[in-house]
């Protein structure tokens, strides 16, 4: 055994040695080798190339792992597969049984934004979004005293603010866009968008309205909700309403006059940031108004602005604001400063339960949201009510 190793390494010795002496084939076997790992390498490298350049669909990048690729398996296909297969942990946020799971933070943002961009309540008032069921806040119905006083004169006490207390809970409201399995399985359907834009559609639509004309009975408190009166009867709690003295409509020759009128009877601190809103009839009256000179009031987006101006404010229509119709009363206009006088309030977190059964053969997402909303400076805000 012994004399069998050392013929081997005596024989492996001689051969090396020969391959040195003669260069038979040695290095060029290794540089066939590098060659071949270099472009092993470059193959690899440009698919990455490519990997990067292509367009990314739901469920890639950072929605690839985790909660959200779970969760775009769970909307595709449902729950029919091992959960294993859905990574289960990952959608442990919320359980079935509590109304769904919740959407991952990218289809949030996503909705988010384009409830922001679709609801006009939401472009003009003040949103927050809060942890819990509700949101309490002071608000201060006047201002504090102060005044000027010397380095070393005594100081004398001044007067404290009168404070109103806000709350502001937080309801639930759903919605059920629905889409056949087929539309689900196509993987060109963007799945996060297509969702995003069913329910910011829908559910834009319903909160407008509350944040209007809500009566804070399982829903938010809207602006019209509140009572209003006229200046000599105003109170904290009430809007300050200027009327325009017919009922759906202006009396003649004095309509700019009343819209004048609704406009200085707004403290100037306000003014910046304030903005009209009316419905669209009220708009057909409006543009039709005059002063002195014969000049219409209502003038055309100019420059970069998107909205049209009336007495040097942009105006926003909204069909959710009450029709001006004749003969019958009607609150169609409002002016003021909306962040100031409005708060919406928004819980964090959006649910959605993958119904296959309720409506075949269609797959329905029921999906829940909570938000709020009600009034917060009852001086920031002015009605025009088109009444006698």
């Amino acid at each position: 055994m012994h004399d069998y190793d050392l013929q081997t390494q005596t024989e492996f010795k001689s051969t090396q040695e020969i391959h040195l002496a003669t260069g038979d084939g040695l290095v060029e076997e290794k540089m066939a080798r590098l060659e071949a790992a270099l472009d092993k390498t470059e193959k690899r490298l440009k698919q990455m190339s490519v990997l990067e350049s292509r367009t990314q669909f739901e469920g890639e990048g950072e929605s690839s792992s985790g909660h959200g690729q779970a969760f775009m398996s769970y909307i595709r296909k449902g729950l029919d597969m091992p959960l294993q297969a859905y990574e289960a942990k990952s959608l442990s946020t919320t359980s079935e049984e509590d109304g769904g799971y919740l959407v991952p933070s990218g289809l949030q943002e996503r909705l988010y934004a384009t409830l922001q961009a679709t609801s006009v309540m939401r472009s003009l008032a003040s949103v927050r979004s809060i942890s819990t069921s509700v949101l309490e806040l002071l608000i201060d119905k006047d201002e504090a005293d102060a005044g000027w006083i010397a380095e070393t004169a005594d100081r004398v006490e001044t007067e404290t603010p009168e404070l109103s207390k806000v709350r502001i809970p937080v309801h639930e409201m759903y919605a059920k866009p629905r889409a056949t399995q087929k539309l689900l399985d196509d993987a060109f359907l963007n799945v996060e968008e297509w969702l995003a834009q069913k329910i910011s559609q829908k559910m834009a639509a319903m909160e407008n309205a509350a944040f209007l004309m809500g009566d804070g009975n399982n829903k938010p408190k809207g602006i019209l909700a509140y009572d209003t009166s006229v200046r000599a009867e105003w109170e904290w709690g009430e809007w300050e309403e200027i009327k325009t003295g017919a009922n759906g409509g202006f009396v003649e020759d004095l309509g700019g006059l009343s819209l004048q009128d609704l406009f200085f009877s707004l403290k100037p601190q306000y003014l910046p940031g304030s903005s009209w809103l009316m419905s669209r009839s009220a708009q057909a009256a409006i543009r039709k108004l005059t002063d002195e000179d014969g000049r219409f009031l209502w003038e055309l987006p100019l420059g970069g602005s998107l909205h049209p101006t009336l007495l040097g404010y942009p105006v926003v229509i909204c069909d959710d604001v009450p029709s001006l119709v004749k003969g019958t009363a009607s609150k169609s206009v409002l002016f003021g400063n909306f962040k100031e006088a409005y708060q919406i309030v928004d819980r964090t977190g959006t649910r959605i339960l993958r119904d296959p059964y309720s409506s075949k053969p269609y797959v329905e997402f029921y999906t829940t949201r909570r938000l709020g909303g009600a009034a917060l400076n009852f001086e920031a805000l002015k009605v025009l009510n088109f009444a006698a």
